[in-house]
């Protein structure tokens, strides 16, 4: 395959998602009902809204949001599409529409397949570009663009250079230093990155903290896949104490306790992890099996690994391993 196409896979599938995740709505209830996670309402709400008034921006906003959640279906993204596409005719100095239209089209492509993805490629770069000149201070289309050009190959509009003067020109330091966060872990430096988010306290604005949470977050794992469990350990438990129904940091924490040769803690995260919202996206029966192993407890570890292999949904290297392992196992 392109190795282009496959990075850009990278782009529209997490730091496009990453970014949606962040703060996005002025309207309060919108907010109340997206933090809570309650999609189903959200949508509902946002449907009437925009049958109502087709440039709704919040609502198109809305309808765009819930798309893109791991669960959204084609039929979802396709119709956000729409909605967008109508919003961005109707109000083309609307940051909110031009967003939902790039991020929901990035998204999309993903799904639709690398050549979907290489022809949608400079509309989504330009709907977020333009979203951003309309509102320099929104922080989530900066965030969203910043996240674009560290991301994307130069052949498809990538540059560094450019999120590094976009994160620089940021309004605000707490953002600066977020998107600057953001640069060290794209440049491979995990630690820099967790270093200066471990200072950073937040608290000003919902979209920048929950970037901090998503950065912070993404470069404590790169310090556990370099096998640095001890560095990676301080930011897991700031967030476990900070967002406790945030499956991925009950998991990191849980990992980070493994990786330092505790896994009998480590199984107590897994099992709270598990409970929560996107748990079926991490590889928790993988870990699972693994910290079972290390107890001695075999017949545990095998139902684990069992699991994991039989939902095929892991990365290569850890399916391969939990096979070898069950084989070991007879």
């Amino acid at each position: 395959m392109n190795r282009p196409l496959l990075v850009l896979a990278a782009v529209l599938g997490s730091a496009l998602c990453a970014s949606a995740s962040a703060q996005v709505f002025t309207d309060t209830a919108f907010d109340a009902l997206y933090r809570a996670r309650r999609h189903a309402e959200l949508e509902r709400q946002a449907l009437a809204r925009v049958a109502a008034r087709a440039d709704d921006a919040q609502a198109v906003l809305a309808l765009a949001l819930v798309a893109q959640q791991p669960k959204g279906s084609a039929a979802q993204r396709q119709a956000a599409i729409g909605h967008a596409e109508t919003c961005v005719q109707r109000q083309p100095q609307s940051a909110e529409c031009h967003y939902a239209l790039g991020s929901t089209l990035g998204v999309h492509a993903l799904y639709e397949g690398l050549l979907k993805m290489a022809g949608s490629v400079g509309r989504v770069r330009g709907e977020l570009a333009e979203s951003l000149q309309l509102a320099p201070a929104w922080f989530p289309a900066r965030s969203a663009l910043v996240s674009f050009y560290l991301m994307a190959p130069g052949l498809l509009g990538g540059s560094r250079d450019k999120a590094v003067e976009l994160a620089r020109a940021a309004p605000a330091a707490d953002a600066q230093q977020v998107l600057q966060a953001m640069v060290a872990l794209h440049d491979e430096k995990p630690d820099a990155a967790l270093q200066s988010l471990m200072a950073a306290r937040g608290g000003r604005d919902g979209a920048v903290d929950d970037d901090l949470h998503e950065t912070a977050t993404n470069a404590a794992f790169g310090l556990l896949n370099a096998g640095q469990p001890t560095k990676a350990r301080p930011w897991f438990e700031r967030a476990v104490r900070e967002r406790p129904d945030d499956a991925r940091s009950l998991f990191g924490m849980g990992r980070s306790l493994a990786e330092s040769g505790a896994p009998a803690d480590a199984l107590t995260w897994y099992e709270r992890a598990a409970r929560l919202e996107n748990a079926e996206l991490l590889p928790l029966d993988y870990r699972i099996g693994l910290a079972q192993l290390a107890l001695g407890r075999n017949a545990e570890a095998k139902a684990a690994l069992t699991r994991f292999v039989g939902a095929g949904k892991g990365s290569k290297k850890a399916l391969d391993d939990a096979r070898q392992k069950l084989a070991q196992l007879g």
